[in-house]
């Protein structure tokens, strides 16, 4: 049965009932962007313009390179290192992992419980951020993640483990039931992807286990970080995340740093030091985050291979994208959802804004006028009542407010946090 258009009184709220008959009904997929980790990973702000202006101006080299190492560093600091703490389940990283168990625990729930014949149990996960929270989470809760690595050993990228249904049996009457599996497709690349080249000169993607390339880099990050340059402007603009300073600034502040370093030995020390960052950074599995994007061809064409299929999934019959800490500032995403929507009528995009005043934003980049079928649509937070603060829609209210009733839960809270086996260290303590 074809989705229906929303309803203009039910525009930006999403009733349980409403959303239940779209799970139950529609083939599954997520666009979860940056501002779903936040605040455990610092959200991008313009560091991709800030990139791609510096991109786009003419100066000397050597300039231009402690410019550009500068603002990857910041990058590197707060989107790739904090990953090294997740993997190794630090305390600092409990309750955001705490938040992703439980947000995927509900949806594995809702899998299992979904009464379709005709669907399998599978949802598609895209994603844009690098860190390793979902792979963590998942496999804390014992669920099933395709996430494109294939072999036991030395895991290989491989699109061919998407998609791959699975099925247990029964031990006594081999009953045989279908296992809901996730297939998590990082659009943009990730902490764990190292590239390496063959025997044979073919380049291909290997699963990282110790994240021993982010290590790496981190070494080569603090013998550099006395050379590199304060990138944020001061004081940081409300409301508007991590504000980087004019490229025309950063370019006077370098030119000017460099001419200082000038005595003796201090300027082997910058540009040898800098410089192994910043080629240490390029050899990272990552989408880089400005417009030129790429820095191998291996990534290139996994980036269009993943891109590719996102288009395939939205332009499937019956299909929900359900969207959250996505921004929709990348053009390409952005062109992507805005086409599908327009030539296909029965997929449904939902869009949950963080706060009531995202949404004029999310309005603007994906206006009425270009979508015919009238199947976005745009959920923000309830207006508070007098004296109350406004319950913006982060991931832990994204599931107790939206998915977990669909799926009441009988389990006593107490007993999820054994369950989910994600514990703080205080819990962990007064456990033993």
């Amino acid at each position: 049965m074809a989705q229906q258009p929303v309803p203009e009184s039910q525009v930006n709220r999403l009733s349980s009932e409403r959303l239940r008959a779209i799970v139950e009904s529609a083939h599954l997929n997520f666009l979860i962007g940056a501002g779903t980790s936040v605040p455990y990973f610092a959200p991008l702000g313009n560091i991709e313009q800030a990139l791609t202006d510096l991109a786009d101006t003419e100066g000397p080299d050597s300039v231009k390179l402690l410019v550009r190492a500068s603002i990857q560093a910041y990058f590197f600091e707060n989107v790739l290192v904090p990953n090294i703490a997740v993997i190794e389940r630090e305390a600092s990283a409990e309750p955001v992992l705490r938040t992703y168990a439980t947000f995927m625990r509900t949806l594995n729930r809702i899998l299992l419980r979904r009464h379709s014949t005709l669907l399998s149990k599978q949802a598609n996960i895209f994603t844009t951020n690098v860190d390793m929270l979902f792979e963590v989470a998942m496999e804390e809760l014992g669920i099933d993640c395709s996430d494109g690595f294939s072999g036991k050993i030395r895991p290989k990228f491989d699109l061919g483990d998407f998609n791959t249904l699975r099925y247990r049996m029964g031990s006594r009457y081999e009953h045989r039931f279908e296992v809901p599996v996730f297939n998590l497709i990082k659009i943009h690349g990730s902490a764990s992807w190292l590239q390496q080249e063959r025997e044979n000169r073919k380049a291909g993607i290997y699963f990282d286990h110790g994240l021993t390339l982010v290590r790496r880099t981190a070494e080569l990050h603090d013998a550099a970080r006395q050379h590199l340059l304060p990138v944020l402007v001061d004081p940081q603009p409300e409301g508007q995340g991590p504000t980087i300073r004019s490229t025309a600034d950063l370019l006077a502040d370098a030119n000017r740093r460099l001419k200082d370093a000038k005595r003796p030995n201090t300027q082997v020390g910058v540009d040898v030091t800098v410089r192994a960052f910043s080629d240490a950074y390029e050899k990272l599995g990552i989408v880089n985050p400005d417009k030129r994007k790429f820095a191998t061809t291996v990534l290139n064409e996994t980036y269009y291979e993943l891109i590719r299929r996102f288009s395939n999934e939205l332009e499937k019959e019956n299909s929900v994208l359900f969207v959250h800490g996505f921004s929709f500032r990348d053009e390409h995403l952005r062109d992507l959802v805005l086409r599908a929507a327009r030539t296909n009528p029965t997929l449904q995009v939902v869009v949950f804004s963080y706060a009531r005043e995202g949404l004029k934003e999310y309005m603007a980049l994906l206006p009425d006028a270009e979508v015919k079928n009238g199947n976005i649509q745009f959920v923000i937070p309830e207006e508070p009542e007098g004296g109350l603060e406004e319950r913006k829609i982060n991931l832990a209210v994204l599931e107790s407010d939206y998915f977990a009733p669909i799926v009441r839960d009988k389990v006593p809270v107490p007993d999820q946090r054994i369950e989910l086996d994600i514990r703080t260290t205080t819990a962990e303590s007064s456990n033993e």
